[in-house]
C-alpha cells in the first residue's frame, strides 16, 4: 500500500483504490473475474471486498479475497462487519481471513439484516466499529510476528452517520477509532467536494491524524443515482439527475464526467487518494482514472 495511507504525507502523484463485492451468480462471477483482472492491472493501492450483514456472504467474500491474493498483483482488503455476530464469531472470522493470507481490514459495524431494526437485541448488542478495531488489533497481537502485518481502515461520514447526533460526535468517534489502531479512513459516498473537504478540515482541527480517502462512484443509471443519494444522505445534483433521465435513465458517460470533476476538486483540495466503488465493473472507473491521468502505464483495455 502506498505510504501516503500510512503517514498522511503528500504523494508524488495521486493514488487510487477500488471496491468490489462477491458475485451472486455464476454469470456474475465470470464478469467479476474479468473486471478484477482489469482493475488489478491498473496498479491500485488495494481492492476491498465487501462482507454482508450477519455473515451473509462470508464464504463468497473469502473466496474473492483469496482469488485477488493468488491471481492478481492487487492487495486485498477485507471488509468486516459485526452486526448480529458474537465477539467470538467475529474473532474467528478475523483469524480465518488472516489464515487465508489476507491481513488488511475495513472495520465496520454494518447495517442490520433485512427485516431487523436498530432496536432488535441482535442488532443493539453487536460490537461497534470501535470495538472491532480493538478486536482486530488484539487478533494481530495473537499471531506470530511474521504474520502480524496489516492495516486497519474505518469508515468516515462527511454528511453524518445515520445514527449520529452531530458532526462533532462523528469526528470524536473517528478519532477514537484512530486511537484504537485505525490507520486510514474511507468515506461514505457524497456528491460535492466541499462536503468532504470541510469534514476533513474539521476532523484535523479536532486532532485526527490519519488520512481520509474520499469514496466515489460513477453512476450509470437513475437507480444507481438514487441509491447513492440515499447513502450520501443528500439529494443528488438536480442537473445530473435531469440529464440522466433525459437519456432514458442510462448514461454512464455522465456518471464518469461528474466523478472526474469531483475527483479533480478533491485532489486539488488535498485528498491523498480516491477510492472508487466499482459496482463490479471496470469500464467507468478506469475511464475516470484515464481522464485524471492516473493510469501509468495504461492497463489493457
Amino acid at each position: 500500500m502506498n505510504a501516503v495511507l500510512l503517514t498522511g504525507s503528500a504523494p508524488t502523484r495521486a493514488r487510487f483504490s477500488f471496491e468490489v463485492f462477491p458475485a451472486r451468480s455464476g454469470a456474475a462471477a465470470l464478469a467479476l473475474g474479468h473486471a478484477v483482472q482489469h482493475l488489478s492491472a491498473a496498479d491500485p493501492d488495494f481492492i476491498s471486498v465487501t462482507y454482508g450483514a450477519n455473515g451473509s456472504n462470508r464464504d463468497a467474500s473469502l473466496d474473492l479475497l483469496t482469488y485477488l491474493r493468488d491471481h492478481t498483483d492487487a492487495l486485498p482488503l477485507a471488509h468486516l462487519t459485526t452486526v448480529g455476530e458474537s465477539r467470538e464469531v467475529v474473532r474467528e472470522t478475523i483469524h480465518g481471513i488472516m489464515n487465508a493470507g489476507v491481513h488488511d481490514f475495513l472495520a465496520l459495524r454494518g447495517d442490520p439484516p433485512r427485516g431487523l431494526g436498530e432496536e432488535d437485541p441482535r442488532v443493539a448488542g453487536s460490537l461497534s466499529a470501535l470495538e472491532l478495531v480493538e478486536l482486530v488489533t488484539e487478533a494481530r497481537a495473537e499471531r506470530p510476528p511474521l504474520t502480524s502485518v496489516g492495516r486497519t481502515a474505518v469508515a468516515a461520514y462527511p454528511n453524518g452517520h445515520p445514527l449520529s447526533r452531530s458532526r462533532a460526535d462523528d469526528i470524536e468517534w473517528l478519532i477514537a477509532k484512530q486511537e484504537a489502531g485505525a490507520q486510514f479512513a474511507i468515506t461514505q459516498l457524497f456528491f460535492r467536494a466541499e462536503e468532504y473537504l470541510s469534514f476533513v478540515s474539521d476532523a484535523q482541527s479536532a486532532g485526527l491524524r490519519i488520512p481520509i480517502l474520499p469514496g466515489l462512484m460513477p453512476v450509470s443509471t437513475s437507480g444507481q443515482l438514487r441509491k447513492v443519494a440515499s447513502l450520501a444522505g443528500r439529494p443528488a445534483p438536480a442537473g445530473l439527475e435531469r440529464e440522466i433521465e433525459e437519456l432514458g435513465g442510462y448514461a454512464p458517460e455522465l456518471g464518469v464526467e461528474h466523478t472526474v470533476e469531483l475527483a479533480r476538486e478533491l485532489l486539488a483540495g488535498g485528498a491523498p487518494s480516491i477510492h472508487l466503488y466499482t459496482f463490479n465493473r471496470h469500464e467507468q472507473v478506469l475511464a475516470v482514472l484515464r481522464e485524471l491521468h492516473l493510469l501509468t502505464p495504461d492497463p489493457v483495455r
